[in-house]
């Protein structure tokens, strides 16, 4: 149950992380927004966080680094394909061209591994809050 609800825990913070690692700055985020990354999370993390997360524990015993790991590596493997753009014609943000004639610019290419690099933060944080809440509820459960 302290699994389910740490995952949880940690799931609203990817969904409220997420669109500013999109946007790549920090923002006040519509709740729309919100909702809609929350429940393409919570549908995410039961088919790629807690397999990666299982199959890290078990192999390299519970700790921080490893739930850091399994977090960071879960969130970047999801990231890994909403950041690249495909099939697209032509793409152009903030005045950078990221996609021409079908082709990822070079421009293209760093944007993308930046926002990686963000979805990777937003992975660590959320496997800090994890991983400390799954240790506040065990003392919680100890205690009452």
């Amino acid at each position: 149950m302290r699994t389910i609800f740490s995952f949880i825990l940690a799931s609203l913070v990817v969904a409220f992380l997420a669109p500013m690692a999109i946007e790549m700055k920090f923002t006040i985020i519509p709740f729309g927004i919100f909702i809609w990354t929350l429940i393409v999370v919570l549908i995410l993390v039961p088919v790629t966080a807690f397999p990666i997360y299982k199959f890290i524990t078990k192999s390299c015993g519970y700790s921080l680094n490893t739930v850091l790991k399994s977090s960071v590596i879960s969130t970047y493997l999801v990231s890994f394909f909403f950041v690249f753009p495909s099939g697209l014609d032509s793409s152009i943000i903030n005045g950078k061209v990221l996609v021409e004639n079908g082709s990822i610019t070079l421009i293209g290419y760093g944007y993308s591994f930046l926002q990686l690099f963000l979805f990777s933060i937003v992975g660590l944080v959320a496997g800090i809050v994890f991983y400390v809440s799954k240790i506040e509820l065990k003392k919680a459960k100890e205690l009452g």
